[in-house]
């Protein structure tokens, strides 16, 4: 039964495939404005994707590069990078309440930077107890070597610049914390951050909660106790936190919004461009199509090969996206280091295309209308 099912598909999808691999052989041509208008088309809406997602991610770069299981912060912080001050009293307060908890210290603030060269600007500086670093040693995002003025990897060694008017050196990079702040990211020993930013005795900016294991299933019940019996507080885990400072830029920029909704915008064209080329195929093809129909091909052949038409536009145009973003985000680099191509993205891509197919579908369905039986006769 099953075989003969299989017997039959084939010999109805035959002649239709036949015919459309002469025309991929013979007369691509034609097809070749179609081809070109979708794959712009997916490329823009892939790419515009990645900027929101990109955007999405640097809006909490901070929090998610100290991936902390909570956070303790002052009643009314909205974003990481905009902090008020905390004693730091609270950590021995709250062990009590959070168990197996180790409390690190991070503070948060804005001063003053001078490359080595003597060019000036400010940072983002973030201080913890968990930086692994030196009283003189700051580590920064590898893509903000051109605005810190100097190499992050493969530098002369002992190469000094100045935070908050104190010397200090690079020693490191990282990959987590590009932003599209006005001021790059500076990560320091708690102390050292505390003293460039003269920040008040005995005060931080938050206290970043760490578990040596995975976080207990009840945290967020603890953290609401915690802010139950400290009004003062607000306590939230590290993916709240994280969603609450891109939330807090989304808001406040409206970028995200934007962005995403030409990504979408993008997505309607090439739908539109995919449809508006089995259109131009059939009214171009119209003569052969008919001959199909005199030599006894039937609408299941008929719709085949607009659906094949169909796929190859789609193909192609996904194929053109995967090849041309990575590319796109290469040569962006400079100007956009916030901007990663990630797999996520490419899923996009693929959503894509398949809601471009569906639409060629529906067209090929529509244009099939245009072949009643008697067409043959008619022509």
């Amino acid at each position: 039964m099953i075989g003969a099912l299989l017997l039959s598909g084939a010999r109805t999808a035959s002649p239709a495939l036949l015919v459309f691999l002469a025309i991929v052989r013979r007369d691509i041509g034609p097809l070749a404005f179609s081809l070109i208008a979708c794959g712009i088309a997916a490329t823009v809406a892939t790419f515009q994707f990645s900027i929101f997602t990109s955007f999405v991610d640097a809006s909490s770069a901070a929090p998610h590069y100290l991936a902390a299981d909570a956070w303790i912060s002052d009643r009314g912080v909205e974003c990481f990078d905009f902090p008020s001050p905390l004693p730091e009293g609270y950590a021995g307060t709250l062990a009590a309440l959070l168990p197996g908890a180790r409390f690190d210290r991070v503070v948060m603030g804005f001063t003053t930077y001078v490359s080595p060269a003597g060019q000036r600007g400010n940072v983002a500086v973030i201080g913890t107890d968990a930086s692994g670093l030196g009283p003189r040693e700051f580590r920064a995002d590898i893509s903000e070597q051109g605005r810190l003025g100097l190499r992050l990897v493969g530098g002369p060694a002992g190469t000094e610049a100045s935070i908050g008017g104190r010397t200090v050196q690079a020693v490191g990079s990282t990959d987590q914390l590009a932003t599209y702040l006005g001021a790059p990211y500076a990560v320091l020993r708690y102390e050292s951050a505390h003293e460039v930013l003269n920040m008040p005795a005995e005060t931080a900016s938050y206290l970043m909660v760490r578990f040596a294991g995975p976080p207990p299933a009840d945290l967020p019940e603890r953290l609401a106790r915690i802010e139950a019996r400290y009004p003062e507080l607000t306590a939230r885990t590290g993916a709240q936190f994280n969603a609450d400072s891109a939330r807090y830029w989304q808001g406040k920029t409206g970028a995200g919004a934007a962005i995403l909704l030409a990504a979408v915008l993008a997505s309607l064209l090439m739908a539109l461009l995919l449809v508006n080329g089995i259109g131009r195929f059939v009214q171009r093809r119209h003569d052969d199509l008919v001959s199909m129909i005199g030599h006894g091909a039937s609408p299941a052949q008929l719709a085949i090969l607009l659906l094949l038409i169909g796929l190859l536009l789609v193909l192609a145009s996904l194929t053109q996206a995967l090849v041309a973003v990575p590319m796109l985000d290469l040569v962006t680099n400079d100007w956009l280091p916030w901007v990663r191509f990630k797999s996520g993205d490419a899923l996009f891509a693929v959503v894509v295309a398949g809601a471009a197919y569906l639409a060629a579908v529906v067209s090929a369905n529509q244009a099939l209308g245009r072949f009643p039986p008697d067409a043959i006769f008619r022509s």
